[in-house]
């Protein structure tokens, strides 16, 4: 399995940080830190994501046909297996062999419980008797929790891995009896317009994962902050016109983001909302873009924790 690590062993069976190997201070071969899989050292790298340019930091990755041991925490299987066997209800359930299900239903019918909530601005009050309002917030927030403790878990072990292979082969995921693709769930930079696409045509929203980087943070009309993901573009509608994946992650509450960075990358999970495609002119005369099709996504997160960092 092929996961991206920060910590090696080298031919003196010494550690290795990242920080040593970029001074080239170790002997070849070099192994896991965890089994006998032989890796390779990556060094930091940057590549272009529309006009901006995303710097990957530096790895330890599997030599080609390599695989890390059955122990091993790098090992996808392994990794699946202990966040299956941890987590809460049946938002992870093993259904044959080495394959599990990672189950939407729950976390859909709860994140459209607390949003519908949350847009009627409801609070709790300690001087005010339940109702029965406050219950269906309680019950969806904890299935809700269920669902991110675990899937956020999943998540990021998919953030270590070089292929989507890697988890295809062990995760199933499932929605209201329904097979859904890992393709169509799990979305990086590389996929933003299918995302789009995704998310614009369904008759029924499925939550889904986008990952991306930080481009921008900023307040909208003094009422809400905003998070811009860094914006692939493509040039299919001929020359002058532009498209452009615009996926944003939106909050009332001002100081929701306070706690991250332009140029961090990260994940957000959930309710992505299509706001369809717009067209806009170039005002700069000397570009030659003349038209921009922006396809835009937004996020509204219920809870802090759709949001988080890779390396978290």
């Amino acid at each position: 399995m092929a996961s991206k690590m920060p910590v090696a062993r080298d031919h003196d069976n010494r550690t290795i940080n990242i920080a040593v190997a970029e001074q080239g201070q170790y002997t070849k071969p070099l192994r896991c830190e965890h089994c006998d899989a032989t890796v390779s050292f990556v060094g930091a790298h940057s590549r272009n994501v529309g006009d901006d340019i995303v710097v990957v930091d530096p790895f330890f990755r599997l030599n080609p046909g390599q695989r890390h041991g059955e122990a091993c925490r790098y090992n996808v299987h392994g990794q699946i297996k202990v966040i299956a066997s941890t987590s809460e209800g049946d938002v992870i359930a093993a259904i044959q062999g080495n394959r599990y299900e990672l189950r939407l239903l729950a976390v859909r019918k709860a994140l459209v419980e607390l949003r519908e909530l949350a847009q009627k601005k409801r609070s709790f009050d300690s001087d005010k008797p339940p109702t029965p309002d406050d219950k269906v917030y309680v019950d969806a927030g904890k299935k809700l929790g269920a669902y991110i403790n675990s899937a956020k878990r999943v998540l990021q072990v998919r953030a270590a891995c070089e292929a989507h292979a890697e988890i295809e082969e062990v995760l199933q995921l499932v929605f209201e009896g329904a097979h859904v693709h890992w393709r169509d769930f799990y979305f990086e930079d590389d996929s933003y317009f299918s995302c789009f696409h995704q998310v614009d045509r369904r008759t029924v929203p499925v939550p889904i994962a986008v990952r991306g980087t930080i481009k921008k943070i900023s307040v909208v009309k003094a009422s809400f902050a905003v998070i811009d993901l860094v914006r692939p573009w493509r040039e299919l509608n001929g020359p002058g016109v532009r498209d452009m994946a615009c996926l944003s992650i939106w909050s009332p509450d001002l100081d929701a983001f306070n706690s991250y960075a332009e140029g961090q990358d990260i994940l957000a999970f959930g309710l992505w909302e299509s706001r369809g495609m717009k067209e806009s002119e170039n005002k700069n005369p000397h570009s030659p873009v003349r038209l921009f099709r922006n396809h835009e996504l937004r996020l509204w997160p219920v809870t802090a924790s759709q949001v988080c960092r890779i390396k978290d």
